[in-house]
């Protein structure tokens, strides 16, 4: 899983000129996807839901979001 880096993508977003919504339907994602993601309310986003988002913001997925460290990983 994935974590959003939430200010990154908002810039992005506003920088594209989109609202939440047009970014949500540019993704093929739910009209409130974004909104939730931009307020923390989605703690991980799935890799795919991720990948459509960085594809909709024309960036690398890693500018956007950074992979979840899991608790049983000892680094």
């Amino acid at each position: 899983m994935l974590i959003a880096k939430r200010e990154e993508i908002k810039r992005r977003r506003l920088e594209a000129g989109l609202n939440q919504k047009q970014l949500s339907q540019k993704a093929g994602l739910p009209a409130n996807a974004i909104c939730r993601i931009e307020k923390g309310e989605n703690e991980q986003t799935h890799p795919l839901r991720a990948r459509v988002i960085a594809k909709a913001l024309h960036c690398k997925l890693d500018d956007i979001f950074y992979e979840a460290k899991s608790e049983a990983d000892p680094k």
